[in-house]
């Protein structure tokens, strides 16, 4: 930066320019902040599935968990639900997935790894922050897993590989059954600490941002189309200059145009392909429900096929589906037609469309004064709800660059640019290999696609690497995105837990541990049975009775 920041001027809506709009204006009111968005460039989004820790942020704002959730017409998310990822088998309609063999299920929850004292404690103890980030001596890290203790018990033939979700996963019975993770009294059934998330209109979303946040505090909004960028002598932009004659000039210019990569793309930023990711396209649209009860499901839907796989999103007025493939292996015009064809019998609410990304990241998404945040820096692909968490990371660094400047009176210095470039790539480079694992460490050589998955998985030793992410002191929650348990998950899930994994048990504590995911698999079976169906409480609760039908018919006319 060249300059001390006093104007923001953000390129672009959608998620990202509304997120970054409302959050620094709301945490630095000082602030001079623009949003330039055009008419011309729509949305895109069919239904969106985000990480936990998105509500954090809304709250800072000031946005209340159910208000926003009511207005976005989503719903509680429980985990994910995985078919057919290392099965073979030809699944070409969706009832095929929700009709698949246990065998060819697996569940993904919450679950965080606690410390091995909680073997020995009353699980009726509340837990605090300190059981997530510390061990059973206080030490930062949780090196002592009692997920060790339930693998030991799998080694020594006690459980059964295949049954990880039942036995540590609060949510389990709940997802088996479609329930809330509330009672019809509105108490909570399961931890209150990031134990669920939620399932969101990816185009409504943004407008409550909009209308509660950005534009009450003083953003300025500006419809228009950017026509030249204007740089000085060193390469860094002074003004924009729009379609309609206007000048815009700033202090630091934010890219969130998406794909689209209004400003970054005359950076000369460098490009780091992820050429590991072959899944690059899609083909997405939202659809009607026809049968609420077994449709309406509180959880991520995730369906293997044989280029590529298949999302399933439960709003709460419809549902949101795409077709995430491998160009190489089947062309888009005919992913389009399987699409439809695995949709037969369903009514598309608008025709689906076909997107197509490059995976990758900029080398340097802060480049001078122009930063790029969401998929204008980056995009891997939608599996794991990561895209809408590293453009909040990337906002909580900026938010926290731009007090210290404020508060010491500088300029935003070179030293916390290289900061802020290192920690997005460190965050991107760890989220690619994460969502490269669920396919590498497949079993599957049914198609080529799964075929060279696997080849590649082999060649760079992804078993021995997904362990090792599971031991890494760094990934503990709080510094990950994908903490600990999350590896080991995938691994056990894949069939990758052998005898050459290295545990941190105690002999003494086996019996107890053995006890104790017995009591959480009993709680969580309960808790399924009894509590009510997630489509009920959700029509009580967040939508004042009305059905989705109604609430469908009323964003229509929207």
């Amino acid at each position: 930066m060249k300059t001390k920041l006093k104007r923001l001027v953000i390129v672009g809506g959608g998620i990202n320019g509304w997120f970054t709009a409302g959050y620094m204006k709301n945490k630095h009111p000082w602030l001079d902040i623009k949003i330039i968005e055009s008419d011309n460039i729509p949305t895109i989004g069919v239904g969106e599935s985000v990480v936990p820790q998105v509500n954090d942020l809304l709250q800072t704002m000031g946005l209340e968990e159910r208000d926003w959730m009511s207005y976005t017409n989503s719903v509680y998310k429980l985990g994910n639900k995985f078919v057919g990822w290392s099965t073979p088998g030809k699944r070409h309609h969706v009832t095929d997935h929700w009709n698949a063999p246990k065998e060819d299920v697996q569940y993904y929850s919450f679950s965080f790894a606690l410390p091995e004292k909680h073997l020995t404690r009353s699980f009726y103890g509340q837990l605090n922050t300190d059981d997530y980030f510390t061990n059973s001596k206080g030490e930062a890290g949780v090196d002592d897993k009692w997920n060790d203790y339930w693998l030991q018990l799998v080694r020594d033939g006690r459980k059964n590989v295949n049954e990880l979700s039942e036995d540590m996963h609060e949510q389990h019975y709940l997802m088996k059954g479609n329930k809330a993770p509330f009672d019809m009294e509105d108490n909570c059934l399961v931890g209150d600490w990031q134990a669920y998330t939620y399932h969101l209109d990816a185009n409504r979303f943004p407008e409550i941002i909009r209308d509660k946040v950005a534009l009450p505090k003083g953003v300025q909004h500006i419809i228009g189309d950017v026509k030249e960028i204007i740089k000085d002598d060193e390469g860094y932009v002074t003004k924009l200059l729009m379609e309609d004659g206007t000048e815009h000039e700033g202090d630091l210019f934010i890219d969130c145009s998406g794909f689209h990569k209004v400003l970054v793309d005359g950076m000369n930023n460098e490009w780091h392909d992820y050429d590991f990711i072959h899944t690059q396209d899609a083909v997405v649209g939202p659809l009607k429900y026809k049968d609420i009860y077994s449709e309406f499901r509180p959880y991520t839907q995730t369906y293997a096929q044989d280029e590529g796989w298949n999302f399933v999103i439960s709003l709460y007025n419809r549902m949101g589906s795409g077709y995430i493939f491998d160009r190489t292996e089947i062309s888009p015009e005919d992913a389009m037609e399987k699409f439809k064809k695995y949709w037969e019998g369903y009514e598309f609410i608008k025709p689906p469309k076909h997107i197509s990304w490059k995976a990758g990241r900029m080398v340097t998404p802060w480049n001078k004064n122009v930063l790029s945040i969401g998929m204008s820096h980056s995009f891997i692909e939608p599996m794991e709800g990561n895209a809408l968490y590293i453009t909040q990371w990337g906002i909580q660094i900026l938010d926290r660059l731009v007090k210290r400047a404020s508060d010491e009176d500088k300029i935003i210095s070179r030293g916390s640019v290289h900061a802020y470039n290192k920690s997005m790539n460190t965050l991107e480079d760890h989220t690619a290999n994460f969502i490269a694992y669920h396919y590498t460490l497949t079993n599957r050589e049914d198609t080529n696609f799964w075929k060279k998955q696997k080849e590649y998985g082999k060649k760079h030793n992804h078993k021995e690497a997904i362990w090792k992410e599971y031991r890494n002191p760094y990934n503990h929650i709080g510094n990950s995105l994908y903490p600990d348990y999350m590896w080991m998950n995938v691994a056990s899930a894949m069939g990758h837990f052998d005898d050459s994994v290295e545990l941190n048990t105690k002999k003494e504590l086996l019996d107890k541990a053995d006890i104790m995911f017995e009591y959480c698999r009993k709680l969580s079976e309960a808790q399924g049975e009894l509590a009510p169906h997630a489509y009920d409480w959700h029509r009580k609760f967040l939508f004042n009775g009305k059905t989705h039908s109604e609430v469908l018919e009323e964003s229509l006319k929207k």
